[in-house]
């Protein structure tokens, strides 16, 4: 029996995983199932993948199916830099207008709306896109949104962390390591392999910070970034401690996403 865990290949996660297959720690009795954020909460939901770096969104509108890992999330400081709205106009501009959403990402979706419906009072209009990067105004995630950044040719960029942490003082937590609660009963017989996988992740959680140089080495967003720009984007924009600041940030996410759901 191999437990199933979800690969999510963004630049966020990337230091957790480089760790785990730097030392040697995803072992044959784990096996990993790549995807998007999207792509991977379809899975966990339908029992296709037992733990994964996944929505907070996915847990907590789906608290009866899966537990998570304490001690480790994706969250960002007060920046997360690949969260990112992209607009011709100023967010005032665009209500009763277009947004184009990239079809990878749920939590991005919903903490744009809790922004612009709860924080600033807009009622924008919301299309799903395979090509968001079209529209006037649109949201882009993961390395898709570093890579734009780059790349952008004079429209106005939000990060969507930061205007989070400007209205409430918090980090906000995009994912967590999510697991099927069937794996977490000490009677499931992939359970053994779940708890040794957890310990390596809060390992590797507390050993990511010392490779960050010897990862630069070979990373493929070295095409249009600088090594000082990505050891920023890890050392200073990005968090995979859980706290309980992290997780009073998780409670106040929820309770909007019950307001305008």
């Amino acid at each position: 029996m191999r437990l199933k865990v979800g690969w999510i290949q963004y630049a966020n996660v990337y230091p957790i995983f480089y760790v785990l297959q730097k030392e040697g720690l995803l072992t044959e009795d784990i096996h990993l199932v790549r995807g998007v954020p999207s792509q991977l909460n379809w899975a966990l939901r339908n029992d296709l993948i037992d733990i994964s770096p996944s929505s907070s969104v996915e847990y907590l509108l789906n608290k009866e199916l899966y537990d998570y890992v304490d001690g480790i999330c994706i969250s960002s400081k007060e920046y997360v830099g690949s969260v990112l709205f992209f607009s011709d106009h100023d967010l005032e501009r665009i209500d009763g207008e277009k947004i184009l959403l990239t079809e990878q990402s749920a939590v991005s979706h919903l903490l744009l709306r809790i922004i612009l419906e709860k924080f600033r009072g807009l009622r924008p209009l919301y299309d799903i896109s395979a090509a968001p990067h079209t529209g006037e105004s649109f949201l882009l995630i993961g390395d898709d949104a570093l890579r734009y950044r780059k790349l952008n040719y004079g429209k106005k960029v939000y990060d969507l962390a930061n205007l989070w942490y400007q209205y409430t003082g918090l980090p906000f937590v995009f994912a967590l390591w999510i697991v099927r609660k069937e794996i977490t009963n000490p009677e499931n017989e992939l359970y053994s392999i779940y708890i040794r996988l957890k310990d390596r992740l809060l390992y590797a959680r507390n050993k990511c910070r010392t490779y960050f140089q010897e990862m630069i080495g070979d990373f493929y967003l070295r095409d249009f970034m600088t090594e000082e720009e990505i050891l920023y984007y890890w050392r200073e924009n990005m968090e995979y401690e859980l706290t309980e600041k992290h997780k009073e940030s998780l409670n106040l996410f929820e309770k909007y996403l019950r307001e305008i759901l």
